[in-house]
């Protein structure tokens, strides 16, 4: 189970309706002083006020923008920790689990492919190359698009499954062997994508990790999805999220000239990230590490003390039920979300920026990627 504590320590109240309208309406505000557009605060809106769920739906994230060009990235790069010396080849176990949100909102009801999508808007991939070469990666598609009555999880999908391809592909030939870097992997894939044309709009984080045979990760991520290194149920290792403010996170974007002249129009700017703009982390693991790739559905619910929490509980389990374990934790996870007097971290964000004391899930698409080192 998971425990009130670290960054949860203070529960927050149930809110009000009318104090969950003024604090939307603040967002509002807010965004349009600093000149950011969120397309989907007034449906937010409506909905909320005409409900008495308090569980929050911000799961739909704005893709506009009018912070300047050429985000800079904070990440740290290089050896995060040091860990003592490694012999001999690593071996690496994968498992996986997910669940999509609820998909009964009207907009959904003409985008069959982003119904039909397992994971929703998330997507992932894992490639194993041997037992002591594998690569992974979440992706997460922007679901403000879903408004607009373009397929969400396309993106999402298309990136993750050229990812894999790559990944693949690069690792059976030793003569590309230096473009294998996580990072050149999901520029390639974005470029790949782009040129094929498969996805008409869309955005989406994108974070990516390779587990060599001498245990070296590599890591690099664009975005609010996260990836976290576990030692005897202790974080020792987390990347950093890229947002260009709250609940608008870096992402790669395939956006029609029209649409970009459009806004640009208007006054307003897409979220129009490149790989480049990708942090990049190295970090030496240990055997019977455990390994998390997560997209926000994870982290903007439940604190990396959780984490910790329901490892501790379960190390037993982490060699022989890895896959068990990690449904688990997802199922865990979808239900907190759905929890209205839950004190979610994204409801202490909000209570942050507005002053007002709320607690909430977040409903969102919920995947994880988790690796277990021998």
């Amino acid at each position: 189970m998971f425990a009130n504590v670290g960054f949860r320590t203070l529960r927050t109240s149930r809110g009000s309706i009318y104090g969950m309208f003024v604090i939307l309406l603040l967002g509002v505000l807010i965004a349009n002083f600093a000149g950011h557009l969120l397309i989907d605060s007034e449906s937010n809106i409506s909905r909320i006020i005409g409900s008495c769920s308090q569980v929050i739906n911000f799961s739909k994230r704005t893709f506009y923008s009018s912070a300047k060009d050429g985000y800079q990235s904070n990440g740290s790069n290089g050896d995060g920790y040091s860990a003592k010396a490694q012999t001999g080849p690593f071996t690496y176990k994968t498992a996986v689990a997910f669940q999509p949100k609820d998909r009964d909102d009207q907009i959904y009801q003409k985008l069959k492919e982003s119904i039909k999508s397992p994971t929703g808007e998330d997507n992932y991939f894992t490639t194993s190359n041997n037992i002591h070469d594998i690569f992974a990666g979440v992706a997460d598609g922007v679901g403000g698009w879903a408004e607009h009555g373009y397929d969400s999880s396309a993106i999402s999908r298309e990136l993750c499954k050229k990812m894999g391809e790559l990944s693949t592909t690069l690792a059976e030939d030793s003569s590309k062997e230096t473009l294998l870097t996580p990072k050149n992997i999901i520029d390639a894939a974005y470029a790949k994508i782009k040129d094929d044309k498969i996805v008409k709009v869309g955005g989406t984080t994108a974070i990516m990790a390779h587990f060599p045979p001498s245990g070296k990760l590599q890591v690099a991520n664009l975005g609010d999805s996260w990836c976290g290194v576990f030692r005897d149920s202790k974080l020792v290792f987390q990347t950093e999220f890229q947002t260009v403010g709250f609940n608008a996170p870096y992402q790669l974007s395939i956006i029609p000239e029209k649409m970009l002249k459009e806004a640009e129009r208007k006054g307003s700017k897409y979220i129009l990230n490149t790989p480049a703009d990708a942090d990049e982390y190295t970090f030496q693991l240990e055997k019977n590490d455990i390994v998390m790739l997560a997209t926000d559905g994870v982290t903007d619910n439940i604190a990396t003390d959780d984490i910790e929490l329901f490892l501790k509980d379960n190390s037993a389990r982490t060699k022989d039920e890895l896959q068990l374990l990690t449904q688990e934790l997802v199922k865990n996870v979808v239900s907190l979300s759905k929890d209205p007097n839950y004190p979610s971290v994204f409801a202490q964000e909000i209570s942050k920026l507005t002053g007002r004391n709320y607690s909430g899930g977040k409903e969102d698409d919920i995947t994880v990627v988790v690796v277990r080192v021998d």
